[in-house]
């Protein structure tokens, strides 16, 4: 698959990427199907990531390049663009933790693979994350910190969703700099990871299995 749209957002060429969307949709371009570009445009980012080729900051700046793109277009929930999810995950980094750009990559390749994302943001109390999961039901929560102080905080989170009897069907992932076996095993975590691609395929196997389970 290759189209200038494509082309433009892996080359992470704002001005050519925004005119060239501006002008599909000025043909009347179905929204989907630019959105479909959009997304496979951030995959192939991804696997130059991966090969070595692209770095942290070009994660970052394909992610907000598609998201603008997606706001453009009245299109603000790339994880519905295909008129499917393939789950639900909740994501969100501890209070007392305001980092947040490991935490937006990983969300934006998570809604590229078409999974339903409730962005929770940073430095996000207990209460909230309790209120959500009970609300949205999520199969997996992504929890993140980058500071060692907030391990008892994660640990606190984790042990209060146990405590209200939310994890029979929850599947729990570490994120951050914290993301190590022995923090996972320390606060309660089914699982962790510090990079963004392989926290994707960890939770998609996740996915997967709820799905089969069903």
């Amino acid at each position: 698959m290759e189209t200038k749209i494509i082309s433009a957002v892996e080359a992470i060429d704002e001005k050519r990427a925004m005119k060239l969307v501006a002008k599909e949709l000025e043909l009347g371009k179905d929204k989907k199907e630019i959105s479909n570009q959009l997304n496979y445009a951030l995959q192939r980012v991804a696997v130059r990531y991966e090969e070595g080729e692209y770095y942290i900051a070009d994660l970052i700046m394909a992610g907000e390049l598609v998201s603008n793109l997606l706001k453009m277009m009245g299109m603000d929930n790339p994880q519905l663009i295909n008129g499917h999810s393939l789950g639900k995950i909740v994501v969100g980094t501890v209070f007392d933790d305001i980092h947040d750009v490991g935490k937006n990559i990983f969300v934006s390749m998570l809604r590229a693979e078409s999974i339903e994302v409730v962005d929770l943001g940073t430095d996000v109390p207990t209460a909230k994350f309790i209120e959500v999961i009970k609300k949205e039901q999520p199969a997996i929560l992504g929890i993140s910190g980058i500071l060692t102080s907030v391990v008892e905080n994660i640990k606190e989170v984790i042990d209060e969703i146990n405590a209200q009897g939310l994890r029979k069907d929850l599947k729990i992932i570490l994120g951050g700099a914290l993301a190590g076996t022995d923090y996972a095993k320390y606060v309660g975590a089914d699982g962790y990871s510090s990079d963004a691609i392989e926290g994707v395929n960890i939770c998609k196997k996740w996915l997967e299995q709820c799905i089969g389970d069903q």
